[in-house]
């Protein structure tokens, strides 16, 4: 049981239930602007992208090993601490992902292609390239985020829209937001195993600056699709951005790691409730 237990929480159980969680939102939105599909492919497509969110974030667990052991945020994931050999990880996290792409596949081709460039882009650009590499690692990474939405709509729809891509962009955004608030608060960490992200490379004043500027666009882009959805939407996102708004310029003025952390906590419920409000409006 202990085993079992190792295997899912190497998928990082959290950030795939939020991740799905707006990938369903999405296919949520296209079924009723469509009229269309039947329960088993909103059941497929969820269990698609849990196999796929979860094999992706394994895979990184797997390419991240050797500073997680490092790390005292990471230090005691399933990988580092010997709870999972790696190459078991490896082949566990393959075979996720093929599942999950191969699901998504039958429902629509397209659907598959932004699953794998979900997966690159996290896996491969993200966590083997880029991360240990570039202050701008999790700009480049952000991308992957937002793969779910157009995995869900695709697999719907059979193309891509204005109301997708936006939905996407809103969870590219808020990514380097959520990143860079927690990369503050560990900071130490990271400066110690030299992964330059950008409180490590430039200051936290600096770090911080960026963080507001993604959130003026977050908030942005989140209004542009009030003529899309109705009034729960409409109401939601000018409060929860007034929210963000608020914290992020508070950590301009109060540049402390409890602040970001603060941020840092508040940015999952941000976007969980954005994407509620669009279902919301849809169904009710």
């Amino acid at each position: 049981m202990a085993k079992v237990k190792d295997y899912i929480e190497v998928t990082k159980p959290r950030s795939v239930l939020l991740l799905v969680f707006t990938a369903l939102a999405a296919a949520l939105v296209a079924v009723k602007i469509y009229s269309t599909t039947e329960p088993c492919v909103l059941a497929i497509i969820t269990l698609a992208l849990i196999l796929g969110t979860g094999g992706t974030n394994a895979l990184t667990c797997y390419i991240d090993r050797d500073i997680d052991a490092q790390m005292s945020r990471t230090e005691h994931r399933p990988i580092p601490s010997g709870r999972i050999e790696p190459k078991k990880a490896l082949i566990y996290s393959l075979i996720l992902i093929f599942i999950g792409t191969v699901l998504v596949y039958f429902l629509h081709p397209l659907a598959a292609l932004f699953m794998l460039l979900g997966v690159g882009d996290s896996a491969l650009v993200y966590n083997a390239i880029t991360k240990r590499k570039s202050p701008l690692n999790i700009v480049l990474g952000a991308p992957a985020g937002g793969m779910p939405v157009l995995v869900a709509w695709s697999a719907i729809a059979g193309k891509v829209e204005f109301i997708p891509v936006m939905m996407a962009l809103l969870i590219i955004f808020w990514t380097p937001i959520h990143i860079w608030s927690l990369a503050i608060y560990f900071s130490d960490d990271y400066e110690k195993v030299k992964v330059p992200m950008l409180p490590v490379v430039t200051s936290h004043e600096t770090t911080i600056r960026w963080i507001a500027l993604f959130a003026l666009a977050l908030v942005t882009f989140s209004l542009f699709l009030i003529t899309s959805f109705g009034r729960i939407y409409l109401i939601s996102s000018i409060a929860a951005g007034i929210i963000i708004a608020i914290m992020s310029i508070r950590l301009i003025f109060t540049p402390e790691k409890k602040m970001s952390w603060q941020l840092f906590k508040f940015s999952s419920p941000y976007l969980f409730l954005i994407f509620l409000a669009m279902i919301l409006d849809c169904w009710i």
